[in-house]
């Protein structure tokens, strides 16, 4: 059975987590003594902008799902997500093909 997951270690800038497969759902913990930040996009910079993005405490963990409509009839699929933080975390797919 295929989890689909990645634990990495961030170095303090916006770090692009992909997968070969789209997801809509995604679990991401934060081992890190600080708060993450997790979005679906970057900036034209390459780094994510931490007011349009989730936040995620020191150990904790969080799901993110990407919603286009509502009531998920629409769900946005991606291969990627980007993380900006400082040590470790780990990203999961939730669901997959």
């Amino acid at each position: 059975m295929n989890l689909n997951l990645k634990r990495i270690t961030l170095t303090g800038t916006t770090t692009k987590v992909e997968f070969k497969e789209v997801c809509g759902k995604w679990l991401v913990k934060n081992f890190t003594d600080a708060d993450i930040y997790v979005s679906f996009e970057a900036g034209s910079d390459g780094e994510l902008v931490e007011a349009n993005a989730v936040k995620i405490k020191s150990n904790y963990g969080q799901i993110v799902i990407g919603n286009e409509e509502l009531q998920y009839t629409n769900l946005f699929k991606t291969n990627a997500i980007y993380i900006k933080g400082t040590g470790e975390v780990e990203v999961q797919q939730l669901c997959f093909k």
